[in-house]
């Protein structure tokens, strides 16, 4: 299952400022509706790694994807390319 595909880079037109990762919700000035859902999806992004990490503890994200191996090709085979 693939979940986490996608890089989020959102920023409030207003408060260009504004890191719901930093500052939290505190930091929201007013009650700007977007610093609101920033905060929102910020906090929405660290509730998923709790879960994630919950269902495999041995989970790494750091770590690299292993390659898949590519099988020999039969030397029987004809190559289309001249070498």
């Amino acid at each position: 299952m693939k979940v986490r595909s996608r890089k989020f880079e959102g920023r409030c037109a207003k408060h260009k400022a504004y890191n719901p990762a930093v500052e939290g919700r505190d930091g929201v000035r007013g009650t700007c509706a977007r610093c609101i859902l920033l905060c929102d999806i910020w906090e929405s992004s660290l509730k998923l790694n709790q879960l994630i990490r919950r269902f495999d503890p041995q989970h790494d994200d750091a770590r690299r994807p292993t390659e898949v191996k590519r099988a020999i090709p039969d030397p029987r085979q004809m190559s289309l390319i001249p070498e």
